[in-house]
């Protein structure tokens, strides 16, 4: 009897502290701040394996970054004028029996961006550019995590959907228009380094569109992927501080000129976003 009766204060108290940690609301928006600089820690691990003409094509690629945010202003509504600069940039690849390791440093690529509260892009305008241009197109270092704008209780989900649209540019053939849908989550708390975070999971698709042309020939291009991850956040700084999302993408390519053909494509993503 003794024991059942421990048994069931400690199943009342175990679902006591779970209704007081779903009950936990914390305000997820970006508390930015005029002078405020932070530095992000980009990483992406990218494998890529096509089919064209009877052959296996297998891609892996490694891209790294530094990027410095500099808070310049904030607008009466919340909104931040951030000057973003690409300092570093390393690239090592793996394709047709070539390793191939690029390195930009000191660059004066930058960009000064309006971010709302929430981390929607309002604006965006070019400042200065190098040739690693490209590389940083497929980056997106200036795309924050969207969180709600306000309070959210564990366990309360958010969504987010968007159209991007990407024109062609040096290193990338292809205009593309990308349909994006993501759902975020307030899982709870957990411990980093001895210090308190929000985990947020994510989960999304992205339904891809494009063309462009290349050496003479016309390319098309559709597909789909699914995205999952999660992201800490910082409560005392109001920053999300840490994302990883893992990308799976499937794509076909019909390429259109002196030989027809359709390449099937199919994309392993991990993106690792660390902020400072």
């Amino acid at each position: 009897m003794k024991s059942l009766t421990q048994m069931l204060v400690l199943v009342a108290l175990a679902a006591i502290s779970f209704s007081s940690m779903a009950q936990e609301s914390v305000l997820l928006k970006y508390g930015f701040k005029a002078g405020d600089t932070y530095l992000q820690e980009m990483e992406i691990l990218q494998n890529t394996v096509q089919s064209m003409m009877g052959q296996e094509i297998k891609v892996t690629a490694e891209i790294k970054s530094l990027n410095s945010f500099a808070v310049e202003a904030l607008s009466a509504e919340g909104n931040a004028t951030v000057l973003m600069t690409v300092k570093d940039i390393s690239v090592h690849s793996v394709a047709m029996g070539r390793d191939t390791t690029l390195r930009y440093e000191n660059m004066k690529d930058a960009v000064r961006i309006v971010y709302t509260p929430e981390g929607k892009v309002v604006s965006t305008a070019k400042v200065d550019s190098s040739e690693a241009a490209a590389v940083i197109n497929q980056l997106e270092p200036g795309n924050l995590l969207v969180l709600p704008g306000k309070a959210v209780k564990v366990g309360e989900s958010w969504e987010e959907t968007k159209t991007e649209v990407k024109q062609a540019a040096s290193g990338t053939p292809f205009a593309l228009e990308m349909a994006v849908d993501n759902k975020y989550t307030l899982a709870g708390k957990e411990v980093r380094d001895g210090k308190d975070f929000y985990k947020i999971t994510t989960s999304g698709t992205i339904g891809v569109n494009g063309k462009g042309s290349q050496m003479g020939m016309e390319m098309f291009i559709e597909g789909n992927a699914k995205v999952e991850g999660y992201a800490l956040f910082d409560a005392a700084r109001q920053m999300i501080v840490y994302v990883e999302t893992d990308t799976e993408m499937e794509m076909n390519v019909a390429v259109s000129g002196p030989q027809d053909m359709t390449i099937p494509m199919t994309q392993s993503i991990k993106t690792i976003s660390r902020f400072k």
